[in-house]
């Protein structure tokens, strides 16, 4: 989505929301070390408020401070041999989507929260066949604000702190969304010392291949990030990356990207957003394209040739009539009442899927077996700890609220899904997010994304206690951070760093890439991340990349995996040696949407252990 046009009015809506509002107070917590790694553990990492920088000649220095952010964490132990095992950091994306309620309910962890692989009982969960125990240690982490994660604010309680703290403080943008959970990554690997020189292996889902790209740049090129070589500049960090493979290789080892990939060796992409403004031109352009996917989508939804290409008339003035908007959020969804994450299913299928793992998480018991860890035991996460935390905006200023979009989605108090007030990415989002609430019996189905209730027996804040009007427990989808992300901040209207608008994350995994043994899904049934609009984006970076060679593993007889091979152009990467080529492993998933590890777990178990196993001449 092209956010330049959507800023200037949600920016005017923040001044004047400035001009009426005022602030107020401030606390904090502690992080606790742990150092048992034979032992599943749950709770929060606590990042304190970190000061960095973005600078460049043309638009100066810009420094910024952000708020403490409670990052939550899940540890899974490996089955065996766990001091032996990589450790898989599992993150999904959105921005602001929740790793709990997606890879960490989606059959990677021992138990499965999924409603297609339930195997006992109606409590909401089941032992997990194919669970990554067997392969490794597994670390999920939701990001600030996502899922069960959250911010605290000496200004929480004051509506213009609120707006301040997701648009002009600095605390929502991919650099330092990647420093942070690179922060709690680190720190658990020296809080459990006979660990943490282990294979480290980050498993980023959408938009996590760019907080992934990032994250890995920020490791391998630390140096650059501390003395003005790049555009952020974040001193604490590169110490903290310093002091950790020191501590692994000794004190005199020169930290070269090659030692940095010793540990940090290898990612797993799934059906990853990966190169921003170029990815969405090529998928647009794709779906425009004669007999393209959304014809298929038309025909097989019984809706032959109503596929017409340019939106309707009456779409709604604030979202760009842009090819692959018009596709996602009016045709697929209005027209053919396909799910655009899997279009193999109906509209609502996703959102289905996603709420019955929330109803579980919610629940405190189910949420201490699957974690294997007592909740209750976890501080922060109750009232007490929380009564200076921030999750939402929760504004309602005139006609516009902004803590769930509902005047943008739903205008003069209509509820007609299929108005054309209600497209768009932030229209689809609240859109779910309302369905969902509803299936949850939230007590207040008008404060999208949150899944609190106290009418439900055993829930959080059934046991816990209610939380403030702009906090809550779990959050399948925070629409507040995405807008955060990629509508309007302060450092994106100076810098170009807007993930949906920029194409420098493509440019930081191409960097990666010759460094990172490389792991990436190819589904059929996405539409949000199209699959075969990867390698044309990566192809736009001509100073770089000189072809992509692609074949589909469904096109290689009967094979499913095919050939994804980047051929870089002579000496164009700067801070490493620059290949001829570099070849991804690339396996073929043809009953797969978006979420591969719900529709072909088992597949996508094999294809993991084949990857790590194999030998270089014949998967990389």
């Amino acid at each position: 989505m092209n956010a330049s046009k959507i800023r200037p009015v949600l920016a005017g809506l923040i001044a004047a929301g400035f001009l009426v509002l005022a602030g107020c107070g401030g606390d904090s917590a502690n992080d606790d070390p742990i150092v048992d790694s034979t032992k599943s553990k749950a709770g929060y990492s606590v990042i304190e408020p970190i000061a960095y920088r973005f600078q460049n000649q043309e638009n100066g220095v810009l420094d910024l401070k952000t708020s403490e952010s409670r990052i939550w964490y899940s540890y899974q132990p490996a089955d065996a041999d766990v001091t032996k095992k990589p450790l898989f950091v599992m993150i999904n994306g959105g921005p602001g989507s929740s790793t709990a309620t997606q890879l960490f309910s989606m059959n990677t962890a021992p138990y499965t929260l999924d409603r297609e692989h339930q195997t006992s009982g109606n409590q909401g969960y089941s032992p997990n066949k194919y669970s990554w125990t067997g392969m490794g240690n597994l670390l999920y982490i939701d990001a600030p604000v996502t899922g069960f994660s959250y911010n605290v604010s000496p200004d929480a309680a004051n509506l213009s702190g609120r707006i301040s703290e997701f648009f002009l403080k600095g605390n929502f943008n991919p650099f330092i969304d990647a420093a942070q959970i690179a922060r709690v990554i680190l720190r658990f690997l020296d809080h459990h010392p006979d660990i943490q020189a282990n294979e480290v292996i980050l498993v980023g889902e959408s938009y996590s291949g760019t907080r992934v790209s990032t994250m890995l740049n920020l490791l391998l090129f630390h140096q650059k990030y501390a003395d003005g070589g790049k555009l952020y500049q974040d001193e604490t960090l590169v110490a903290e990356i310093r002091d950790h493979f020191h501590a692994i290789y000794g004190q005199d080892t020169e930290l070269t990207p090659a030692v940095v990939a010793r540990q940090f060796s290898r990612q797993i992409l799934i059906q990853p957003e990966l190169s921003g403004v170029y990815q969405d031109e090529v998928t647009g352009e794709m779906f425009v394209a004669p007999n393209s996917v959304i014809d298929r989508v038309a025909e097989e939804s019984n809706h032959p040739g109503e596929y017409k290409r340019n939106c309707p008339e009456d779409f709604n003035p604030l979202i760009p009539p842009t090819p692959i908007n018009c596709a996602l959020f009016y045709y697929v969804p209005e027209v053919f009442d396909r799910d655009r994450y899997n279009y193999s299913k109906g509209q609502t299928w996703t959102d289905d899927l996603e709420a019955f793992t929330i109803k579980t998480l919610r629940d405190v018991d189910a949420l201490s077996t699957v974690l294997n860890y007592n909740v209750t035991a976890i501080e922060e996460i109750k009232p007490e700890a929380r009564q200076q935390a921030y999750r939402l905006i929760d504004l309602h200023l005139g006609p516009i609220d902004l803590l769930n979009y509902r005047s943008l989605v739903y205008p003069a108090g209509t509820q007609d899904a299929h108005s054309p007030e209600s497209r768009g990415r932030l229209a689809a989002y609240a859109k779910s997010q309302t369905y969902q609430a509803g299936l949850l019996n939230s007590d207040d189905p008008s404060s999208v994304g949150c899944s609190d209730s106290v009418q439900v027996s055993n829930t959080l804040p059934a046991r816990f206690g209610s939380l403030q009007r702009w906090d809550c427990y779990l959050m399948g989808m925070n629409m507040t951070a995405y807008a955060a992300f990629t509508l309007i901040n302060l450092e994106s209207f100076i810098y170009d760093i807007e993930p949906d608008d920029s194409p420098i994350y493509g440019r930081m995994f191409l960097e990666n890439l010759p460094l990172v043994k490389t792991f990436l899904t190819d589904s059929e049934y996405d539409l949000v991340i199209y699959s075969p609009a990867l390698p044309k984006a990566l192809e736009k970076y001509t100073d770089l990349v000189q072809k992509v060679d692609v074949v589909r593993g469904k096109d290689t007889e009967g094979q499913l995996r095919g050939r994804f091979t980047v051929r870089y152009v002579p000496n164009a990467l700067t801070e490493t040696v620059t290949p001829n080529s570099v070849s991804l492993y690339y396996p073929y998933y043809g009953t797969s949407g978006h979420s591969v590890s719900s529709a072909q777990p088992d597949k996508l178990q094999v294809d993991v252990i084949n990857w790590l196993s194999c030998p270089d001449t014949t998967c990389q």
